[in-house]
């Protein structure tokens, strides 16, 4: 078996995933290329950049309780960040709520809805589910009174699937996703009220945040790599050629590589296909993003806020303003990256531009802006694989997918899209690091390993 040491390591994309494994890796002493499709490296943790605006694929900050990964980011970042507390909102029957619940929001909820929640917490006791779906997962933890009013509704609107075709593993890792704050117990309505009255004094939760934008964050990693001679390949697409359970060689464009390793981060369903396996069922959910610049302030204050409503089209909005204000070009602008989820190919996906006008309507709708006139332009991004659905079923074509690549034995699956995987930013490096050292172990280079652990970087 051919270890990292043996020749060149490819890593095919160049994602939060890609880039930290190529610079570990690189840094162990292996020789690496890094092949991006887009001509920005960074993939959905990328930036876009326009007139003075700087917008990122949704609200990507950083807050990580592994040391190894604050080690890693301390040394990337290096002091060239900003520190905020954490302010997140939702959108609900017409209000803004802190989310997650403050004491507060608790009077807010109408009576009635509240007084229904609560009975459902004590019949709950006496009920039974068969939890095989979104929907009686959220039913068993939540209640019907917050399914129907909240839950239902909006991952419908998101997923663009029915709840009950919905793996319930999309409520347990979408909520502690959206949670963050692993000491907030959210899973039934007991916890949401215990949790709930925890936050009187509660202080936030630091995030980190690169100040230019989170692009720069990976604009110097790809810096480092390059400075010590790995390649960043980016505008062209990569293609696997295997023979004999091996990744024989790896084409970036018209330029080709004999791989000693490669580490895969681009949709798992692509190297299925490239390497002549049977294709599951796994689809890949589509995101319009309208980074929309407005000339004033704007009356919330959230870095970002879920909106569950069907009749606003968009899902989330986030404000990069409110993570750093080196991300508008005066203080008298705000940028608001306003997020829909569609299916690529589909009518929203192909006619997207259509929808702007739609977008700032809504916009004025829930009180963002005052009119139309505040807009100074809306550019329209389509990001392509942008979140694994989960469908019912994912589980069992997942395991055949993993099952099917594992033939090949110098190829290693890691990210988001490669591993099938809803994560954050944080659980990527994280993710990359074990990697890493795996393939180090199986080097047998366990002196570089412990090196490595000793510099904090993996």
């Amino acid at each position: 078996m051919s270890t990292v040491f043996d020749g060149t390591v490819v890593i095919v994309g160049g994602g939060v995933a890609g880039l930290v494994s190529a610079q570990l890796l690189q840094e162990a002493g292996a020789q690496v290329v890094v092949i991006e499709r887009n001509e920005t490296i960074g993939g959905l943790a990328r930036s876009f950049r326009y007139d003075g605006f700087s917008f990122d694929c949704g609200p990507h900050r950083f807050h990580t309780e592994n040391p190894n990964v604050k080690a890693y980011l301390d040394r990337v970042i290096q002091g060239d960040g900003t520190l905020f507390p954490r302010r997140s909102e939702v959108y609900f029957q017409g209000k803004y709520y802190r989310w997650p619940l403050h004491p507060k929001n608790l009077v807010q909820l109408p009576k009635p809805m509240a007084a229904r929640a609560g009975i459902d917490l004590v019949a709950n006791t006496f009920k039974e589910y068969q939890i095989d779906n979104f929907e009686q997962y959220v039913l068993r933890q939540y209640g019907p009174t917050l399914y129907e009013h909240f839950f239902r509704g909006y991952s419908e609107k998101f997923l663009g699937i029915h709840p009950r075709e919905t793996h319930p593993d999309w409520a347990k890792v979408g909520i502690n996703r959206a949670i963050i704050d692993d000491k907030l117990q959210m899973q039934n309505l007991a916890q949401l009220v215990k949790s709930t009255l925890t936050q009187f004094n509660k202080v936030e939760i630091p995030f980190l945040y690169p100040t230019e934008g989170m692009q720069q964050a990976w604009e110097k990693v790809s810096a480092i790599i390059e400075a010590r001679g790995g390649r960043i390949l980016s505008g062209v697409g990569a293609r696997m050629e295997g023979q004999n359970g091996r990744v024989t060689k790896v084409w970036a464009g018209e330029e080709s590589f004999e791989p000693s390793v490669v580490i895969w981060t681009a949709p798992i369903t692509l190297a299925m296909s490239q390497l002549g396996l049977e294709v599951p069922h796994l689809p890949y959910l589509g995101l319009l993003l309208y980074n929309v610049a407005v000339e004033c302030d704007i009356p919330r204050r959230y870095q970002w806020c879920y909106y569950g409503a069907d009749d606003i089209v968009f899902n989330r909005i986030s404000v990069p303003r409110f993570f750093s204000e080196s991300t508008v070009p005066d203080a008298t602008s705000t940028g608001l990256c306003v997020e829909v989820t569609c299916m690529e190919g589909d009518a929203r996906w192909e006619h997207a531009e259509r929808l702007t006008d739609w977008v700032v309507d809504d916009l004025v709708k829930v009180g963002l802006i005052p009119n139309r006139r505040v807009v100074h332009d809306v550019w329209v991004e389509r990001i392509p694989e942008s979140y694994p659905i989960y469908h019912k079923h994912y589980p069992r074509d997942l395991e055949q997918a993993r099952r099917g690549l594992a033939t090949f034995e110098n190829l290693h699956l890691a990210g988001r899209t490669g591993m099938f995987w809803y994560n954050n930013m944080d659980h990527s490096i994280e993710n990359a690091m074990q990697l890493c050292k795996r393939l180090l172990r199986d080097a047998g280079r366990a002196e570089i390993e412990e090196e490595t652990l000793a510099a904090g970087i993996a």
